[in-house]
This record gives C-alpha cells, structure tokens and sequence, in this order.
C-alpha cells in the first residue's frame, strides 16, 4: 500500500505539472537607418563620410545610419568643402554642393619689399568662405655678365657701348638703370656712352624687378691725345706734342722746316682725329686719323700744302 501511494503521487504530480514553459529572451530593436544622395557641380568629387572614403559623387548611401554625420568633398583644382549633415531615419536626404575652384590673384606689396601676396579663398562649414593671406618670397633678379665695349677708347672719340643680362625666375619685367662714372647716366639692358674725359672709369647697372634690386660693374679706360707723338711726312720726322681737353686739341709740330701750331677736334665719328697744321711761310695743311684700340698710335692722311691722301702714321712717346 505505500509503495503503490508512493507511485501514484509521483505520476499525478509529473502530469499535473504540464511540459515546462519556453523561455525566450526580448530581441534588441534594430538601429533606425536612413539614405543620403550627394551630388557636386561638378561631379567626380571624392566623398568622406566621417572620416572614411565613401565613393565619388554623385554617390547614394543608402545604409547610413540616422544621425549626425561629416561630409567632405575633395577634388583636384577646387576648394575642400566640408560640412555637418542631419539624416532622419526612413527618410532620403540630398545634399547638393557647389564645389569652388581653386583661384589665386597675385597683389605686389607696395613700397618695394621683398614679399608678394597672394590670396586664397577656402571653403568650410556650411558654405562659409575664409580669405587666407600667404607671404611668399620674392626672387630677386639673378644677373649675368655687365660688359663694355671697346673696354679702352679715346676720350670724347670712341663710343662705348655696355650691355647686361639679367633674368627673373617670377617672370616679373625688369629694368635697368646705368651710371657711367662720370655723371651721365642711362637707361636699358644695352646702353652707350661718350666719355670726354680721360681716365679709368668704373659703370654700374642696377637691375630691379620693382621689388628688390641687383647690381653690378664694369670697367673702361679712357686715354687722351695729350703727350709727344712722332711720324715721318715723306721721309721728313715730324714731332706733335698735344694737349686734348673734352673734344679740342691744340699743340705744335716741329720738323726740318721749322715750329708750326695745330689746332684739332675730337669726335665720334671717323675720321675721329682732325688736326689743321699752321707752318709758317707754309699753307696750312690736314691731318685726319683714327686711333688703335690702345690709343697709342693715330693712322690717318695728309691733305693740303701739295699733299693728297699722304699716309702719316704717329707713334705716342
């Protein structure tokens, strides 16, 4: 009797008891997604949505979570344009951008500094624009050879032409500016000058690009008809002691006939030397020559007193 009670009780209370209850945990409710169209003018542009590379425009995020996101579009020759973009879920959202291309206009710094200027405008935020100012170096003029030519002449008889090269890595114009050494003064890469008076002589150029300024310097020797002089006139020795002031000679002649005077101009133009030869009881008589490049040796003709284009060649003493 208890066992059989024992057994009936333990059966009653297993189908009583029913099959146990299926415990299921609650799932977790999805994140709320949206969609974003991004299109530029123009297109092409590289798209970073919060941080990371997304496509290029025009581009359709479809998976994007709601939300607050940073949007950056990137494109060669156009300004970064950045941006804070609300998205709400179920809910498409475009953003249309404008992109700015990339321009930049060059103001020279007044007052002859060494600095150009040159603005930029930036894109940022919410279409907002910055003007940026960068300072840039300015490259000085780079100079080249300063020459003159002939580098030795004859006071107010040779013409001296001096020339200078010069060239500009910011494509900026330049200008020169000459000062011979003896007060005159010019203007140009290739310039000339008469000196009138003898001795050595130093001429500088400065060269500017408006801004900074490069100068250098050549050197020319002048020399004068002053000092004793001998030829021979058809077998007679002649002796001419001068004296050159600016573009006049005078001075005297003696040989086997006797004194004589001379009187003389200077000029740049050949024949460069022109002396007049007064010998007493003689007719006066000219003597027109040019000089050598030292100036040491004048080779002209003779005219007047029975001469005809007689050849006379003075050596300085």
């Amino acid at each position: 009797m208890r066992r059989s009670s024992t057994v009936a009780l333990s059966t009653c209370l297993l189908i009583c008891a029913g099959p146990p209850a299926l415990v299921t945990a609650p799932l977790a409710d999805s994140a709320p997604m949206a969609a974003l169209v991004v299109a530029s003018d123009p297109a092409g542009a590289a798209v970073y949505v919060d941080g990371g590379f997304a496509g290029r425009t025009p581009l359709e995020m479809k998976n994007l979570q709601a939300g607050d996101h940073r949007v950056r579009l990137v494109k060669d020759g156009y300004l970064e344009n950045q941006r804070v973009v609300t998205v709400g879920s179920g809910t498409a959202h475009r953003l249309d951008v404008r992109l700015t291309a990339r321009t930049a206009s060059v103001t020279p710094q007044s007052g002859g500094g060494n600095k150009k200027w040159l603005w930029l405008g930036l894109a940022g935020g919410a279409a907002a624009v910055t003007a940026v100012v960068l300072a840039l170096r300015n490259h000085a003029p780079a100079l080249g050879a300063v020459t003159a030519a002939p580098g030795t002449g004859l006071a107010a008889g040779s013409t001296i032409t001096f020339s200078a090269s010069a060239s500009d890595d910011d494509g900026d114009s330049l200008t020169y500016a000459w000062d011979f050494g003896d007060g005159g003064t010019a203007s140009g890469a290739s310039a000339t000058h008469v000196y009138n008076a003898a001795g050595a002589f130093n001429a500088s150029v400065r060269v500017s690009d408006g801004k900074t300024n490069v100068s250098g310097t050549t050197g020319v020797t002048m020399r004068s008809l002053s000092g004793t002089w001998r030829g021979t006139l058809e077998g007679s020795p002649e002796t001419f002691v001068l004296t050159q002031s600016a573009g006049s000679v005078t001075g005297t002649l003696s040989d086997a006939f006797g004194q004589g005077t001379v009187l003389g101009t200077v000029t740049p133009t050949a024949p460069r030397v022109r002396l007049t030869i007064t010998q007493p009881p003689f007719s006066a008589f000219v003597y027109a020559a040019d000089p050598s490049a030292d100036v040491n040796t004048l080779m002209g003709f003779v005219n007047g007193l029975g001469f005809t284009n007689v050849v006379m060649t003075l050596t300085r003493q």
